[in-house]
């Protein structure tokens, strides 16, 4: 990686550090927040990975979309099945989290998402 790609795998790492240390937060407006942070990490490692893989940068938040650009360009980034399946879900976390506090994440959706990543993250390719 280069020092660029590793700065930014910093940020996805900083991002589950905080979803990590706040999902089971009483108050629901962390919660909210720490969703919001899964969802970065997803969106960013999404990123990194199609770049790692030789792909174009990619631009957005959703993530279906992400991973639709990196399939139509042949990318391969070995995207967790957990991820694959609640990609739309996810994606909502990342403004429904910040702007709308009636918005319902589960702990436990939260914490899934985090493993997920830091599982996707410990990958040969993006050590």
């Amino acid at each position: 990686m280069t020092k660029e790609q590793k700065l930014f795998k910093s940020l996805i790492l900083a991002d589950l550090r905080l979803a990590e240390e706040h999902y089971s937060d009483d108050n629901k407006a962390i919660r909210l927040q720490a969703a919001y942070h899964a969802q970065q990490a997803v969106e960013k490692t999404i990123k990194l990975k199609a770049e790692l893989a030789g792909g174009l940068p990619l631009w957005g938040h959703d993530i279906d979309v992400l991973l639709k650009k990196c399939e139509d360009n042949g990318i391969n980034i070995d995207t967790p099945k957990y991820i694959r399946d609640k990609a739309d879900a996810i994606t909502h976390w990342e403004a429904e989290c910040r702007y709308y506090p009636i918005t319902i994440v589960r702990k436990d959706s939260i914490k899934k998402t985090i493993d997920a990543v830091r599982e996707w993250l410990a990958q040969e390719d993006i050590k």
